[in-house]
C-alpha cells in the first residue's frame, strides 16, 4: 500500500460525491459516533487468524516482531451495509497498560478507548486509494468487499509514549449517509 498526506487525486469511481466523501475523510473524531446518528450501526469483529500485517503496519511497529503484535478487525456496517473495514494494531505489551480495554471492546467502537481522554493525540492521516493500495487484498478478509473498496485512512493515537495504528478502508455504501 502506497500511504500518502493527501488524497486530492482520490478515483476515478463513478458516482461518488467526493465532497461528502471529503467530509468523512477530514473528521477526527469518532466516525462511528457519527454515523449512528445518521443510521442503525452494527460493528462486526472479525475473529479469524487473519496475521497479515501491512508493510506500513510492520514499519510502524518496526522495533516489534509480528508475532508480538495484536491485531482487532471490524467490519462496520451502516443501515446494513459494509461501510468501513478498520484494523487496530498495537504491541500485545501495551494490553497491559491503559490500551487494555482494546481487547474487550468486541462489537463496541475503538471511539470507547480512544476519545476517552484529553491526553490521547492523533496523529495526522495518511491516504491511500483503490489504485495505490494493491495490498488491500492480503489485508482485507472478505475478497469480495475489495470491489467496493474506495480510500483508505491511517493515523495513530498516543498516549504516554504508546501508540496505535489504525487503518481505515471505506467503501462505496459510506456514500449513502451525507455527513
Amino acid at each position: 500500500m502506497h500511504w500518502q498526506k493527501k488524497y486530492s487525486a482520490l478515483t476515478n469511481e463513478p458516482n461518488i460525491s467526493y465532497e461528502n466523501l471529503s467530509c468523512w475523510l477530514k473528521n477526527r473524531k469518532s466516525l462511528t459516533n457519527h454515523l449512528k446518528n445518521l443510521a442503525d450501526l452494527r460493528i462486526e469483529q472479525i475473529t479469524s487468524n487473519n496475521k497479515n500485517f501491512s508493510l506500513s503496519e510492520k514499519y510502524y511497529f518496526k522495533p516489534f516482531r509480528a508475532e508480538s503484535l495484536y491485531l482487532r478487525e471490524v467490519l462496520i456496517y451502516a443501515n446494513n451495509f459494509p461501510v468501513m473495514y478498520a484494523r487496530t494494531v498495537l504491541p500485545y505489551k501495551y494490553l497491559r497498560g491503559h490500551w487494555k480495554d482494546i481487547k474487550k471492546l468486541k462489537t463496541s467502537p475503538l471511539s470507547s478507548v480512544v476519545y476517552e481522554r484529553a491526553s490521547i493525540k492523533r496523529s495526522s492521516f495518511t491516504y491511500a486509494t483503490s489504485a495505490t493500495c494493491n495490498g488491500v487484498k492480503k489485508v482485507m478478509p472478505y475478497g469480495s468487499l475489495e470491489k467496493d473498496f474506495v480510500i483508505a485512512r491511517q493515523s495513530s493515537f498516543t498516549y504516554k509514549q504508546k501508540s496505535i495504528l489504525l487503518s481505515e478502508f471505506f467503501f462505496k455504501a459510506l456514500n449513502k449517509f451525507d455527513y
